[in-house]
């Protein structure tokens, strides 16, 4: 018998050496004040300007407008499309014009699609 008699459990003897402690890994350093993790990539990074070219053409249609004196309700119904379109547009909730919308609002203003959206 090994160990202690006077002690309930025995005592293993091993010869194998002791086990190495494990090293537990460090927390990140962080950079922010911020509980939140920031993102690697931003979506401003990745996503294609396309945004802003639909933004210039939007302002483009504005300066045709301004400059002709056109009113959107008065020259989508000159045009025969429905002013939601062109408003939609205008505003920024639809993110182009129909090609065939474009077409019949560059005809009813004597211009091109060109000269509309500033191209």
């Amino acid at each position: 018998m090994r160990g202690n008699p006077m002690n309930a459990t025995p005592r293993a003897i091993s010869n194998a050496p002791p086990p190495e402690p494990k090293l537990e890994p460090q927390a990140p350093q962080r950079t922010s004040a911020s509980r939140f993790v920031k993102p690697k990539v931003l979506m401003g990074e990745v996503a294609a300007p396309k945004g802003q070219q639909i933004a210039a053409e939007r302002d483009a249609v504005r300066t045709f407008m301004q400059a002709r004196r056109l009113q959107p309700s008065v020259w989508a119904a000159k045009a025969g499309v429905p002013a939601s379109e062109l408003l939609a547009f205008l505003s920024g909730h639809a993110r182009s014009l129909p090609p065939q919308t474009a077409a019949k609002l560059a005809a009813a203003a004597n211009a091109t699609e060109e000269q509309m959206f500033g191209r």
